[in-house]
């Protein structure tokens, strides 16, 4: 369990993890013809005409050397050299000053300590042969560019190979969001309001709003239809048919991005959401080296037809729906994408370093992972079957509408949806599941 790791493993890891970037650099650097890069925190930012801050998420290449947030930084990389962090300091009574970096990473830099912008430039003095990434990064700064696409694609095409240092954060970062998903579900008992699970999914797993990895996404019946439900009602609804959690956990700046669906133990509407359950754990065992994940998308939905059939949804044999393509009403998304640094990780769909993309298929353009699954891979897997009335209105137009057992469907439609979701880690020879064992620990399938 990653937590229970000796800060000397850590420091092992970090060690390795480093030397990886530093190769990874050294190539972007070289094929872009520049000597180096700056990679800029990114500044704090304000809401318009106001003076309050909107919570600082750092940028993606500064988290990958840093584990610790600073805003305002930068890491100076070159490669052959010792990475420079200069980290900002601000001295006012308004704030608590950003703390001195500290642990296993810190002997890996030369760290140097800012007062203020015009300071940290002057540490990273000689960048007319480097490169400026980061939304800190101007053109006015001297550098030899700026955010060039082609420095970014090669380095968003490696990043899809997660070092076992970023293994260890994510799996850490699951354990994390398992004890908020334990909670939630013990919580069921009493009826709460979305409102006040992702208090307790914030209390358990002690992050705050402001940290989470992404918006928590806390769904009680219908809602639960609506892929990226945002809204928090305070109100507990009379009848309680179905919660869905999608919400995650940070470490040192790695995600993690987890999915459950309950029900009440004795509504029949639990057999619909263990058919799913089966149907993802297989997914996640045929997430394989070598295995394109725009095939895997489609045996997804071969999947769900077998579940639509299986449960009277559909009156069709499971092939004819997957072949007219009604799954797609029931599962209007891709089943999954990479996960790390962000949690709709970067470079899903680049075929090489120098920017060649593979397009989704136009039945699924919503698919976010296009490569072929190779070891060192974090992806998602993440099937769903949902009751959209705008998607359903729309099939039932069709010819396909009369394969459709509408009355059932009726009797769904106040569910709103089934999600189930996991983070995999492709293998030389297969796969793990970073999620599952966390939830066990946590008292949770």
């Amino acid at each position: 369990m990653a937590e229970n790791r000796a800060a000397g493993s850590w420091a092992s890891l970090y060690k390795g993890h480093i030397a990886a970037w530093e190769q990874r650099f050294a190539d972007a650097c070289s094929a872009c013809g520049v000597d180096g890069a700056v990679v800029f925190s990114g500044p704090v930012k304000y809401r318009h005409r106001d003076d309050v801050e909107y919570p600082f998420f750092a940028e993606p290449y500064f988290k990958a050397w840093v584990p610790q947030a600073y805003a305002g930084s930068a890491v100076r990389i070159v490669p052959g050299e010792t990475p420079l962090l200069a980290y900002r300091r601000d001295e006012d009574f308004w704030h608590m000053p950003a703390p001195e970096p500290e642990g296993f990473w810190t002997d890996r830099f030369e760290i140097r300590c800012v007062s203020n912008g015009k300071a940290l430039l002057e540490e990273l003095d000689g960048v007319s042969r480097l490169a400026g990434i980061g939304e800190g990064a101007r053109d006015e700064m001297g550098f030899a560019s700026v955010n060039d696409p082609n420095l970014l694609t090669h380095l968003d095409y490696q990043r899809a190979f997660k070092t076992p240092y970023e293994v260890a954060c994510m799996e850490e970062a699951s354990a994390v969001a398992a004890l908020g998903h334990a909670a939630t579900q013990r919580a069921l008992s009493r009826e709460p309001s979305e409102f006040e699970l992702n208090d307790i999914y914030c209390r358990a797993s002690g992050q705050r709003e402001s940290t989470l990895p992404y918006p928590n996404i806390v769904a009680l019946n219908e809602h639960a239809g609506i892929l990226h439900y945002q809204n928090l009602d305070q109100q507990a609804p009379e009848h309680f048919r179905t919660f869905l959690l999608d919400a995650g956990g940070g470490h040192n700046g790695y995600a993690s991005d987890i999915t459950r669906t309950r029900t009440s133990p004795d509504d029949p509407f639990a057999h619909l959401i263990a058919s799913m359950d089966t149907m993802q754990r297989q997914l996640c065992t045929e997430a394989r080296p070598g295995t394109s994940f725009v095939s895997l998308n489609e045996r997804a939905h071969q999947l769900l037809a077998e579940v639509l059939a299986e449960h009277r949804i559909t009156r069709c044999a499971a092939d004819e729906s997957y072949e007219r393509g009604i799954t797609r009403a029931f599962l209007p998304h891709g089943l999954g994408h990479l996960l790390g640094l962000q949690v709709h990780d970067a470079g899903g769909r680049l075929e090489s370093p120098d920017g060649a993309e593979q397009a989704p298929p136009a039945e699924h353009p919503f698919l976010r992972l296009t490569r072929t699954l190779e070891p060192g891979f974090v992806v998602t897997i993440e099937p769903g079957l949902y009751f959209i009335p705008a998607l359903l209105e729309d099939l039932g137009q069709r010819s396909e509408g009369r394969m459709v057992d509408w009355e059932r469907v009726a009797q769904l439609l106040p569910y709103g949806g089934i999600r189930v979701e996991d983070n995999v880690l492709v293998t030389g020879t297969g796969n793990r599941n970073l999620s599952r064992p966390a939830l066990k620990r946590a008292g949770i399938a």
